[in-house]
């Protein structure tokens, strides 16, 4: 799947689409370059919208997530071999998540991805070398 950058402010989003207290505001400006193509590695659900976990101009080791109402659907097919998620937290949070395997079957492979888990590492570097045109 890949999108296109039509904005990268929350300017631009809708009202549901911002939460002061996640940092996500009218002011927000998020590191994408308008018209570029991102590879999308999961999506999921928040604020009653799609965002997007790619690789975005901050160029960090691992995915970060964007609202999906700042892009364009450019190639929309889903990977082969990827895989749904859902997942239940004690403090009542919930959310679905559509990814690799991997990720989609365990909602702690963000955070240890993230800290830097060679094995998640690895795990991510193999999707990124598929999914990368």
């Amino acid at each position: 799947m890949i999108v296109k950058c039509l904005s990268n402010t929350g300017a631009a989003l809708p009202n549901t689409c911002l939460d002061p207290r996640a940092g996500i505001s009218s002011d927000t400006v998020f590191p994408l370059t308008l018209g570029r193509e991102y590879v999308v590695y999961a999506f999921t659900i928040y604020l009653a919208h799609i965002w997007y976990f790619m690789i975005n101009d901050d160029q960090l080791p691992w995915p970060v997530w964007a609202p999906a109402p700042l892009f364009e659907v450019a190639e929309g097919s889903i990977p082969q071999g990827w895989a749904y998620g859902y997942f239940r937290f004690a403090n009542g949070d919930q959310y679905p998540l559509v990814s690799f395997p991997e990720w989609a079957a365990d909602y702690e492979f963000y955070e240890r991805l993230v800290d830097g888990g060679p094995a998640e590492r690895e795990v991510f570097q193999s999707w990124r070398e598929v999914l990368e045109p």
